[in-house]
């Protein structure tokens, strides 16, 4: 929990409304400095074992909730999620009947999405589009499954859910995706400014290992869109024949296409709508952005 004042008491009402029985479960708030009335909130709720862990990327803040835990299955979520009464019934019939497994879910529309949210996320028929990898607003394993795959990584600042589900899958465990732990997100992006910053924070640790990243199609796609920038502004000012400037300005701009094409095909979304395929589009421009942002960002520093 990070400065999640607004959705802290949604989040862990939702979790102590479940159906299964609460003698059965803990819940765990760990805190990592947060700046308004997240952590005086929390405390509020007496069932929750509150902790502070004020120093450390997300990953050691997971990793520290997971220390205190007195059961053998942990279950990860974020602060800004909800989940449904019976989520945790599911969870658990899911690891009982599988315990070497890991679980995760997918995130659903709030009721009040904005159009940010849902031309983001492109449900179809109200489920979401399934991740290809966990995700920390829904992950499920035992705590042995766990400590064996080394816990999240506690070097980055983002994308330790996916680290974790590497290496779960390089220790050769089985990791399941099911809509039936799919969580509602509350603290999804709303504004063109909140997406291109979250974009930006998910791109910081490009740079810091790059041989990981060179692996990553979304790392290599926004390179071409910085490099495609570059070519046509130099272009643009140094050739006198402009033809090849707008060459490469128009594969620049048709680059978040492929963005969008991917998201629709993967979502099985399909809309002949211009105006929702605009805001397809411009999401994934902005998308583009904020990740060219966050690289060159992290290049200077």
């Amino acid at each position: 929990m990070y400065n999640e004042e607004e959705h802290i008491a949604s989040c862990l009402t939702s979790i102590f409304s479940s159906n299964y029985d609460s003698d059965k479960y803990e819940v765990i708030v760990v805190d990592n400095g947060s700046e308004d009335r997240s952590l005086e909130i929390a405390l509020t709720f007496e069932q929750a074992r509150v902790f502070e862990l004020t120093q450390g990327n997300v990953g050691a803040v997971r990793n520290y909730g997971a220390a205190q835990a007195l059961g053998q299955i942990l279950v990860f979520i974020d602060a800004d999620c909800l989940v449904d009464n019976e989520w945790l019934t599911r969870a658990h019939d899911l690891i009982n009947e599988h315990p070497k497994c890991a679980y995760g879910g997918g995130v659903k529309l709030p009721i009040d999405a904005t159009w940010i949210e849902s031309s983001w996320l492109l449900e179809k028929q109200g489920k979401p589009t399934l991740p290809k990898h966990l995700i920390g607003a829904s992950t499920v394993l035992s705590k042995d499954l766990f400590h064996s795959a080394g816990g999240f990584n506690e070097e980055v600042s983002s994308g330790e859910d996916t680290d974790l589900h590497n290496q779960l899958i390089f220790a050769s465990a089985t990791v399941i995706i099911d809509h039936a732990l799919n969580v509602t997100h509350l603290g999804n992006a709303k504004t063109p400014m909140q997406f291109i910053r979250r974009q930006i924070w998910h791109s910081e640790n490009y740079i810091s290992n790059l041989q990981k990243s060179l692996k990553d199609p979304i790392f290599l796609i926004t390179l071409t869109f910085i490099t495609l920038l570059i070519l046509a502004a130099t272009t643009i000012f140094f050739l006198p024949e402009k033809f090849t400037s707008y060459c490469i300005l128009c594969a620049f701009l048709a680059t978040p296409t492929l963005l969008s094409y991917k998201r629709m095909l993967r979502s099985r979304y399909v809309s002949f709508n211009p105006l929702t395929l605009i805001k397809i589009y411009f999401l994934d421009y902005l998308y583009l952005s904020g990740r060219s942002i966050g690289i060159i960002k992290s290049l200077f520093r």
